[in-house]
């Protein structure tokens, strides 16, 4: 009776343990990189009744056995993955996959899946509970071979440390010179064509005229625009002999004054010698036709029935400026057209044109232009003013033409336009180098194509206080495809030796236009120039700007001028049996006989394990298999007190059996 007793103790007291560990499960359900705990039963020890035996009969009969109750074998740690959850903090770390970050206290190294890892007024890297994260002080070496147990180290991130400047040493060029380049010379062009007005100009004229009334006094002027102007009005002159012909052309013009419809529309000038009529105002489509008179006039003019001109008609070099749809009011001798502008070289071009003196028509302005300037020629072209500069390249030419400030005639000269941009026929790139002190540097890198056929020059200059002592130009020849044939330097040497001319040490840098196996170098096909420099192996000092943990535990310092160093590598850890590991508190564990030992690794090792920046792992704590959990243990519980009742009640029983 009593072996029934004691059994259901030892259920009630195992049960009320697996409840403790349920409760702590629960407790920590939201506890960071917690393990859950598990208590696994087992029977205890059976009293033998009577053991198995041979009957009288030759059977043979079975052994009889006791239970004498159950006890908790062992309470294990529950090791599976926890959910992971992202906190975006950089030293938040999490493991995905089997393994333990190890901390130090004291001479001891502890083993923890909590990552909520930080640095502290040191820059050491700690636990939570001030524990040092270890792991292995790379110092930019990320090929570190001695990772084991007895190099582990904390691991000590110095905010303020300086990235050293390194001295370039090779600079790899890059892109297209296009095959087509050549040298053109700059060419400016007024923007718009020269136009000229109605003209009809008749014979040139000898001695006096004499003008009778009712026998050669008239003539018809005939005015078309276009725009539904048709006009047809008779002129009659004054009879009388006119001496010379700006006498004529004085009664001209008092008689189209008098006429309301001509008057405005055109007018007469001496043409050396001849009578020309002319437009007024600036409609294009004009058109003046003269006929013949009911008294005919014209032959003693010089001008024959339907003599015409049109207006809108392309300039030549023979036309009188005065002719121009250009000008407004009619140039007279003493105006002034300035001739203001550069030459290709920069200097200054300032001089006059004086209408009269110096000419009368487009070609004499033309004259004045030439004359003008130093390395341009000035040509008339489908009614335009064209400069083109004597030497193709770069030039700085440009031109403006204004009316004099006391002017009585003006003319809207058309402005000037870039119409072909000169160049020699070359191609720049630059880019900047460092010194040893890491001083920039910028070099900028000169191809121009050369006459022979896929041959380019080439030239490194400085605008600073540098000096090139060697190597600073030479020749690049591609085939007849494009592709690079050889590219030598000048003076035969290989590599471009600078003076950086600060007190930092001699700079020695090989120029690559090569093809490489993951890069392109240069090629001369017929589009368009993309001359670069890829890359360049140097580099100035730089401040860290900031870290990143990558997936194998590396720590990687940023910096300013563009650099990324390995810094660190934090350590993981593993063991034989996670189960024989010893809780040492704070989500830390000690190794144990039972565990085995310490075996120290890397993540950039092992790629079944990661470590994840800015994430924690969470407890893996499952509520509903704990609360499951609780109602059996409860039940067991209750059906154990069940038992030491009932035998409680047998007892009392069998005692009141004495009385």
């Amino acid at each position: 009776m009593l072996r029934s007793l004691y059994a259901s103790v030892s259920g009630l007291r195992n049960h009320q343990l697996k409840m403790d560990v349920l409760g702590n499960n629960i407790a920590n359900v939201n506890t960071i990189g917690f393990k859950s705990g598990r208590v696994n039963f087992s029977e205890a020890l059976n009293q033998m009744i009577s053991n198995s035996y041979i009957s009288r009969d030759g059977g043979y009969l079975d052994p009889m056995q006791i239970g004498l109750g159950m006890k908790a074998n062992s309470i294990d740690t529950m090791f599976n993955q926890g959910a992971v959850e992202t906190t975006g903090n950089l030293t938040d770390l999490a493991i995905a996959g089997d393994g333990f970050f190890v901390v130090r206290k004291g001479s001891q190294n502890l083993l923890t899946r909590v990552g909520t890892f930080q640095f502290d007024a040191e820059g050491k890297l700690v636990s939570q509970s001030g524990l040092a994260v270890q792991g292995w002080m790379l110092n930019g070496n990320d090929n570190s071979e001695d990772l084991g147990v007895h190099a582990l180290s904390d691991l000590v991130i110095d905010r303020n440390m300086i990235s050293e400047a390194v001295a370039t040493r090779n600079v790899y060029l890059a892109g297209n010179l296009n095959a087509d380049l050549g040298p053109v010379a700059e060419v400016w062009t007024s923007g718009s064509a020269y136009l000229t007005r109605a003209v009809v100009e008749g014979a040139t004229l000898s001695g006096a005229v004499n003008i009778v009334a009712g026998t050669n006094d008239q003539f018809t002027i005939e005015i078309t625009n276009g725009s539904g102007l048709s006009l047809s009005e008779e002129i009659t002159l004054n009879s009388g002999t006119y001496a010379t012909v700006d006498d004529l052309v004085a009664e001209i013009n008092n008689q189209i004054a008098a006429n309301t419809n001509l008057n405005g529309r055109l007018e007469a000038v001496n043409a050396n010698g001849a009578i020309k009529f002319r437009s007024l105002g600036s409609n294009s489509r004009t058109e003046i036709t003269l006929r013949s008179g009911t008294n005919d006039a014209l032959a003693d003019l010089g001008f024959s029935d339907g003599d015409s001109g049109i207006a809108g008609e392309t300039a030549l070099e023979t036309t009188e400026l005065n002719d121009l749809l250009q000008t407004t009011d009619p140039l007279v001798a003493g105006d002034v057209i300035r001739i203001v502008g550069t030459n290709p070289d920069g200097s200054t071009v300032d001089s006059t044109f004086t209408y009269g003196s110096d000419g009368t028509t487009v070609g004499d302005l033309l004259s004045a232009i030439r004359n003008s300037y130093s390395g341009v020629d000035v040509s008339f072209e489908n009614g335009k003013i064209v400069l083109t500069d004597t030497s193709p390249g770069e030039s700085q030419t440009t031109i403006r033409l204004l009316n004099g400030d006391s002017n009585t005639g003006q003319i809207n000269a058309s402005g000037f336009f870039n119409t072909v941009e000169g160049t020699t026929g070359k191609v720049t790139t630059s880019v900047v180098v460092y010194d040893s002190q890491g001083g920039g540097h910028n070099l900028v890198i000169e191809f121009v194509k050369t006459e022979n056929s896929n041959e380019w020059t080439w030239q490194v200059t400085t605008n600073g206080d540098e000096t090139i002592l060697s190597g600073g130009s030479g020749t690049a020849t591609f085939d007849e495809n494009g592709k690079l044939l050889s590219f030598t330097t000048d003076g035969g040497v290989n590599t471009l030796e600078m003076d950086p001319g600060n007190g930092a040490a001699q700079m020695s840098i090989t120029l690559h236009a090569e093809n490489g196996n993951d890069y392109a170098g240069l090629t001369q096909y017929n589009s368009s120039s993309s001359l670069a420099v890829r890359e360049q192996d140097g580099r100035t000092t730089g401040k860290m700007v900031g870290l990143t943990i990558s997936q194998d535990g590396t720590i990687v310092g940023s910096f300013s001028n563009g650099e990324n160093v390995s810094l660190a590598r934090i350590a993981l850890a593993r063991v034989a049996n996670n189960n024989g590991l010893i809780n040492a508190g704070d989500g830390s564990f000690n190794v144990s006989i039972a565990s085995g030992e310490i075996n120290i690794f890397s993540a950039k090792e092992d790629d079944r394990v990661a470590i994840l920046s800015g994430a924690l792992e969470m407890s893996n704590v499952d509520l509903a298999n704990e609360f499951t959990e609780m109602i059996t243990t409860q039940r067991g519980f209750e059906a154990n007190a069940k038992v030491i009742s009932t035998v409680d009640q047998i007892l009392e029983e069998l005692i009141r059996l004495k009385r």
